[in-house]
């Protein structure tokens, strides 16, 4: 007989042993995927710290040339209106320290930054003016998208958009800060009222108070330089820039919530000389903001209420002043906090918790507190 050859048969997966498979790969999965998440946030962490730091050395190269801080914006005009080559704000003359000097250049300074013939410029996305961490320009909420919606300037916007930052000179701190301040356990003494923020008046030499703007200035100020003695607080106690992601488009609270068809009042873009603000505060949810005066109340008194009496007409209720509301505040979408830049060039991350005793004299240049720990 022939002897016939048996094939050895192959044995396959169970449908049991193929489930438990693929179980330990689903349990890998979901061990591993928060940790490279936590990588990839970690690293947009670092970047967005890393970029404040190259706009605090872009500052202080300014400082050498000049010997005076930037002001955070410097908006000029004719007694008809006219700008007279000087509209422009801190991102723009930091351009020439950032190896962007043809973009400077090519800015036209008689005309605003809105101007749709500086759209070749204003429309350009400049990496180090955007934190990794926030939304990408075309998630947030395009001005251009909203039938009506204007810049201040009167003009429509790009349709794309404007390039957008997410970094704002910090201009000073409002009352409402020391009116909640007041109440807590560890209250901080009010700056003198003759420290509130002054203006230049051109063509006139003198300086004034703005019954319009009754901050307590930080490092940088609206059109006057500041000289580094004048920061008497202390470089290393006063930040200059902070956190405010997301703009244009509007966020609120700390669940990182856009509101729908609606924009900040301003920094729509990086070369928007309203890309600066001083902390007002706001409600838990965001949706109420403290008036910064008593004009801006519906009042029709243009004194800085505010500034002076607690029982004037504005809304000082607010008892939050990070990460509730990104127009013109400090806001980021970091889980905690907000990196911020010092007068030193340090850059550092402040607590969501921080005490507005410890806020309140780290925004000031010239308040005479004492800093704690932070």
């Amino acid at each position: 007989m022939t002897a016939r050859c048996k094939k050895p048969s192959v044995r396959g997966f169970t449908l049991i042993e193929l489930l438990v498979v693929i179980a330990i790969i689903a349990v890998l999965i979901a061990l591993l995927l928060p940790a490279v998440q936590q990588a990839r946030e970690a690293a947009r962490r670092t970047q967005c710290r890393n970029n404040l730091k190259q706009l605090g050395l872009a500052i202080f190269n300014y400082e050498s040339t000049y010997s005076a801080l930037p002001m955070e914006k410097i908006t000029f005009k004719t007694s008809k209106g006219f700008y007279i080559n000087y509209n422009q704000n801190w991102l723009q003359l930091m351009l020439p320290y950032m190896d962007q000097a043809p973009m400077y250049n090519g800015f036209n300074f008689n005309l605003a930054w809105d101007d749709p013939v500086q759209w070749p410029l204003t429309t350009v996305s400049v990496p180090a003016f955007v934190c990794p961490s926030a939304p990408d320009r075309f998630s947030r909420t395009n001005p251009a998208g909203i039938p009506g919606l204007k810049t201040a300037g009167g003009h429509v916007p790009p349709p794309n958009g404007f390039g957008v930052c997410d970094y704002m000179a910090s201009s000073g701190i409002r009352y409402s800060i020391y009116v909640q301040n007041e109440q807590s356990s560890t209250p901080v003494n009010i700056p003198s009222v003759g420290g509130l923020s002054a203006i230049l008046q051109p063509p006139a030499p003198a300086t004034q108070l703005d019954p319009y703007d009754n901050r307590w200035p930080s490092v940088m100020h609206t059109t006057m330089v500041t000289k580094l003695n004048e920061v008497t607080d202390g470089l290393s106690n006063t930040f200059m820039l902070v956190e405010d992601a997301g703009r244009p488009g509007l966020f609120r609270s700390n669940k990182r919530v856009q509101v729908s068809g609606v924009t900040t009042a301003d920094g729509w873009g990086w070369a928007d000389t309203g890309n600066s603000g001083a902390l007002d505060g706001a409600t838990a949810d965001g949706v109420n903001s403290n008036s910064s005066t008593a004009a801006a109340a519906g009042a029709t008194d243009p004194t800085p209420t505010c500034a002076l009496s607690a029982t004037g007409p504005c809304f000082t209720g607010g008892t939050y002043f990070m990460n509730v509301n990104s127009d013109s505040e400090i806001y980021s979408f970091h889980t905690g906090g907000a990196f911020t830049l010092f007068g030193d060039g340090t850059v550092h991350f402040l607590s969501e918790n921080i005490s507005l005793a410890t806020l309140a004299a780290l925004g000031t240049r010239s308040g005479g507190e004492t800093v704690g720990e932070f």
